[in-house]
């Protein structure tokens, strides 16, 4: 018996096919007690659970992939292992436990106990429970047991609960291994001190080849009756007919990939450069726009591409960046390969049909490669020589290559991606403004502040109503706190609350009488639209938003930070609500979501400044990016910018670069600060702290202006988002301060 552990452990369904319908429905049923009903596991995601147990079969006779494992009803229950035979473990599970039951089965020649459960939903979550008034429900007259539902609704009412899944318990692929090794071991060391010859064992395969034997004369016979009465053998069964529409399904693509090899890539001048980002270095390959067209996988590769067409000159710009690498094989002799990408995680590779229009991860898999055992599982057979050939250019060979079932996951997976949108959509995030609300935004761009994230138009909300209850707490929800606090720059006042000035919902404020709810707090700091990739007319809201912020709000182009915060007069409850909604439009940089073969890389935040037109005159330096603020002071960097426009805007008097006194130990180079206000304090924008000879610069300056009674203000690119705070005593009263 396996030892499974619901905290740790996975839990994964298995495939039930029609033939096996039977078996598992008379298991069910037989466990159905309400005395053995258990509360479900924290990772379960139903009401409560019947603990089971089942036994692991290796099935070697399966055709579609010989590693089989057949889940089983205990041999203490009626019939052969066929008979008992429920479903089959799916190929993910088989990289955990395959070879392990097998060898286990083997030795000991008894099937591998293991332990799961079966899921129970309570009944109110089930549609019929709210129909079904006169205590019948119409449904089950024609009901027949599928692999869908095995208990009928009737059946389901009289134990109390919904049945859902049955699921195995299996520990990871490491701790299987460990334990059938310490098990066999140990059964080998007893076996050592008994020298007497024991009866040789019946064993699983005998027993399963018996059993198979006896099943095969059945269905002999019964064939042959059926050829006789009707011409063919017998009747197709969901699994033939799930495999032959995949088949269908795919031998089209199969014309389309000789189109797709024969057209030009259209990436020119390839590149490989390295990146690392929190210490995580990744070796990519662009090109001379910058898109991203593959990655190679340290340390040994793989080489993954968004376009397989472009790998001999990828590789080229690898081994111009130093990475020594050969190619996979002779390329021109693998030319069957398909339109399609290799997805590397979790130490398997899965296989993704390119779609236009569509990011990678939601690609349809096509199968997937266990690198480990050397095993490609293909979901369609005439897709099995091309997905080879995949490989063998991604330089591996399989040493097996199989028809598999996808898992439910999968198949969701693909059916989603078989409906979706040819075209990312650019709204992330859904949003609902007032009529009233969305007149402050020109036409064009209304559209965006009403949608969904599945290009679904969300209906718009009458002006002055209120849309479906949604009542936000701060005192209870710390997030919506942090939303709001943050961007007024003041506590949240509990005790006040009213309808939210843009969507309508009930909402709470910080600054009296703006009332703002947590969801629209929560879009003006993360942004509704995302970067594509893409261009399109949400490009043009963006560049309108960025636009007008610059001028109603910070007099120039804002830093990411400063979005953080509400820098407009809050006397002016129209603006601010503008304010608000230029946020919603704005992307932030934590939404992109490009297409797999997207037609321009994601915009950097200093990029869609520039796009927006707010750094005509900057300059790349090595200090950052060198511009000219709207006063017309020059800035060695945005941050530097940031400042100097915030002081601008609000009239704050600023003197660009101001000496500091000398003094014959502290100042013999000639010191100057970044400003001098008009009362005389000096002003320090820090912005390169880290390096060692700008932070001695920095406390030499310190030092100086205490030893001359200068007043110092020094500022961090922490700062940005609370400049009315640093700034206080030198804005007019009734700022955003």
């Amino acid at each position: 018996m396996i030892p499974g552990d619901p905290v740790k452990d996975f839990a994964p369904g298995f495939a039930v096919f029609d033939d096996s319908v039977p078996a598992l429905r008379v298991f069910v049923l037989g466990q159905l007690r309400k005395e053995g009903i258990r509360p479900a596991p924290h990772k379960a995601k139903c009401d409560a659970v019947i603990p089971i147990r089942v036994s692991l079969v290796p099935r070697p006779d399966n055709d579609y992939d010989t590693r089989a494992v057949s889940v089983a009803a205990p041999p203490g229950h009626d019939g052969s292992v066929l008979d008992r035979h429920m479903g089959y473990l799916y190929s993910s599970a088989l990289h955990v436990t395959s070879e392990s039951i097998r060898r286990l089965a083997e030795e000991t020649g008894t099937p591998v106990g293991c332990h799961g459960w079966i899921e129970l939903y309570d009944l109110e979550t089930d549609s019929r429970f709210h129909d079904d008034e006169d205590g019948e429900h119409e449904a089950d007259a024609d009901w027949e047991p599928s692999r869908h539902e095995l208990v009928s609704w009737a059946e389901q009412k009289a134990f109390g609960y919904a049945i859902g899944s049955v699921r195995v318990l299996l520990p990871e692929r490491q701790t299987v291994r460990a334990l059938v090794d310490a098990y066999l071991t140990g059964r080998q060391q007893a076996a050592d001190q008994h020298t007497e010859k024991k009866p040789a064992r019946t064993g699983v395969e005998l027993v399963l080849r018996r059993a198979l034997a006896e099943r095969l004369a059945i269905r002999l016979r019964t064939g042959l009756s059926h050829r006789a009465a009707g011409g063919t053998w017998g009747r197709e069964t969901e699994r033939d007919r799930e495999r032959q529409r995949r088949d269908a399904e795919a031998r089209p693509l199969l014309h389309a990939w000789e189109t797709y090899r024969s057209s030009a890539h259209g990436f020119r001048n390839l590149r490989a450069v390295t990146r690392s980002v929190y210490h995580h270095t990744r070796i990519l390959v662009l090109d001379e726009s910058g898109v991203e067209v593959g990655q190679y996988h340290q340390p040994n590769g793989p080489l993954t591409l968004v376009d397989e067409r472009v790998r001999a000159e990828a590789l080229d710009a690898l081994r111009a960046h130093g990475v020594d690498m050969d190619a996979p094989e002779h390329l021109a002799a693998l030319s069957g390969f398909p339109d399609a990408v290799v997805v590397v995680s979790g130490g398997t590779w899965s296989i993704r049909l390119s779609k236009p229009g569509m990011s990678r991860n939601r690609l349809p898999e096509a199968g997937w490669f266990d690198p480990d055992t050397g095993t490609l599982t293909v979901y369609a057979a005439p897709l099995a020589e091309p997905l080879t050939v995949l490989l063998r250019r991604h330089g591996v060979r399989p040493l097996l290559v199989t028809w598999g079932a996808p898992r439910e996951e999968v198949e969701r997976h693909n059916l989603r991606a078989a409906v979706a949108p040819t075209d990312i959509s650019p709204v992330s995030r859904s949003s609902r403004v007032t009529t009233a609300a969305q007149q402050l935004i020109p036409e064009p761009h209304r559209r965006w502040l009403d949608a969904k994230p599945d290009d679904g138009e969300a209906p718009a909300a009458k002006a002055g109503s209120l849309l479906p209850p949604l009542i936000d707490d701060a005192a209870e929800n710390p997030y919506y706190r942090r939303a709001l606090e943050p961007l007024f720059g003041a506590a949240v006042d509990l005790a006040q609350r009213g309808p939210c000035r843009l969507c309508g919902r009930s909402a709470q404020s910080a600054r009296p009488g703006l009332f703002y709810c947590h969801g629209c707090c929560a879009l003006a700091r993360n942004g509704v639209l995302r970067d594509t990739g893409e261009d399109g007319a949400w490009t043009e809201a963006i560049v309108y938003a960025l636009r007008r912020l610059a001028e109603i709000e910070f007099s120039g182009p804002p830093s990411l930070a400063q979005l953080d915060r509400l820098c407009v007069p809050f006397e002016d409850p129209g603006l601010v609500d503008e304010a608000m909604l230029c946020r919603f439009l704005v992307p932030r940089p934590g939404s992109v979501l490009l297409s797999a073969r997207p037609a321009r890389p994601a915009r950097t935040w200093t990029e869609w400044l520039g796009y927006a037109g707010l750094l005509a005159n900057g300059v790349r330096t090595s200090m950052g990016t060198a511009t000219t603020a709207t006063d017309g002071h020059l800035c060695r960097s945005l941050f530097e910018r940031h400042v100097d426009d915030f002081l601008h805007h609000w009239g704050v008097a600023h003197e660009p670069e101001p000496a500091y006194p000398r003094h014959p130990e502290l100042n013999t180079t000639g010191l100057r600060a970044d400003w001098r206000l008009a009362d005389g304090t000096f002003v320090e924008a820090l912005g390169l702290m880290t390096k060692e000879a700008y932070a001695a610069k920095v406390t030499r300056k310190r030092e100086l202006a205490r030893h001359h009674g200068l007043r110092l203000v020094t500022v961090t690119a922490e700062d940005l988002d609370r400049l009315p705070e640093v700034f206080a005593d030198w804005l007019p009263k009734g700022s955003a301060g």
